[in-house]
């Protein structure tokens, strides 16, 4: 396996392995990088709805009403159409792209994942043949 196999499996392990909150942080940080904000997750939140919605109250409602919303839920995103989508649990399937395309991306862009990914103990080793 060489070092760059072995980095890129380590990446994996490592996201595989994210909590809750790190496996967000991780989507939203790779949303930002590969220019797919869209597809960043919030907090369900006051801030939220006052950043989003703070000049139009009736689009919050629209986006509430016609997305997949609860208000008790601990997260929330726009879908596809703008609607709003809430949820509590947020796991690697439910990443904007699948565990192996980020973590090839983060092998492309180490020095933007520090913090959620331990890049110095990655692929130490020296190569196998």
């Amino acid at each position: 396996m060489t070092t760059e196999e072995k980095k890129l499996k380590s990446i994996v392990d490592q996201i595989n392995n994210l909590d809750n909150e790190n496996l967000i942080r991780l989507n939203n940080k790779y949303c930002q990088e590969a220019n797919y904000s869209d597809n960043e997750i919030y907090g369900n939140d006051e801030d939220f709805f006052e950043t989003f919605f703070s000049n139009n109250v009736i689009d919050a409602v629209r986006a509430a009403t016609y997305g997949e919303y609860n208000f008790s839920d601990n997260y929330v995103k726009f879908n596809g159409y703008g609607n709003l989508e809430s949820f509590n649990y947020f796991g690697t399937d439910d990443l904007v792209e699948s565990v192996d395309t980020i973590a090839e991306f983060i092998l492309e862009n180490e020095n933007d994942f520090d913090g959620l990914i331990d890049l110095d103990e990655v692929g130490e080793d020296k190569e196998e043949d």
